[in-house]
């Protein structure tokens, strides 16, 4: 299940083609998206759900961490996307459902379990996350790349994530994570310290939790784009 279908597919199509790839696993794939379906229909839609993928997109109401003054530093904001995601989250941790959150998805994931985000990074310092241009995907003039290091080596679904490791990718965001939640491990963060991989630390309990703040989906291959998607799909078939 997606949290949020897009017109360009680039979910959809990374995980599929991440899917069709040698010893993948997977036989096929088949997409729903929450946002839209009332909470009725989104209990229903979650019995059969084997993983749940959540998606980036408009900034999480800041008023969810206890900074509703900051709605003036925030872009667009849609309330019941909030609520909507959040019954996914919930129904993460009631079933242990593998999750993978994506950009927004790492700071809705944060922000529901108790943490906070900076509304605006460059106000904190932090620049080069949004504005500048990308060869690998030209189009998307808001977009720019930095490296990530991955600072603890995880390996969720037996793919592992390496310390020492570092990656160029694809970014597309204004806002990050100020205050970790508890229970939250950070794994891998950008230069200047932005957190921008997360996971659940007890993995007993939710053995599939992962958050980071990149778009694997729309980043050049390399180790911090399709092995999140390998591990995610392994996670949810197995």
């Amino acid at each position: 299940m997606l949290s949020k279908f897009y017109s360009s597919l680039s979910y959809r199509n990374w995980l599929s083609n991440v899917a069709a790839q040698p010893g993948s696993g997977v036989d096929s794939l088949v997409f729903v998206e929450a946002y839209g379906l009332d909470s009725l229909a989104l209990e229903a839609a979650l019995l059969s759900a084997d993983g749940i993928l959540l998606t980036g997109g408009v900034d999480v109401h800041p008023g969810r961490y206890n900074q509703a003054a900051d709605t003036l530093r925030c872009g667009r904001i849609d309330p019941w996307r909030d609520a909507v995601e959040a019954q996914l989250i919930d129904h993460v941790w009631a079933n242990a459902t593998p999750c993978l959150g994506v950009c927004r998805g790492l700071q809705i994931l944060n922000v529901h379990t108790g943490g906070s985000l900076h509304p605006h990074l460059p106000d904190a310092g932090f620049f080069g996350h949004r504005g500048g241009t990308t060869a690998y995907v030209p189009s998307e003039t808001r977009d720019t790349t930095h490296t990530v290091l991955v600072t603890h080596t995880i390996a969720p679904a037996g793919v592992p994530f390496t310390a020492g490791v570092t990656a160029s990718i694809i970014s597309h965001h204004h806002q990050g994570i100020d205050r970790l939640a508890k229970g939250w491990a950070a794994w891998a963060e950008a230069p200047g310290g932005l957190i921008e991989g997360i996971r659940w630390a007890d993995t007993t309990a939710l053995p599939f939790v992962v958050g980071v703040q990149w778009h694997p989906e729309r980043s050049a291959p390399g180790p911090l784009s399709d092995p999140l998607g390998r591990a995610f799909l392994s996670s949810a078939t197995n």
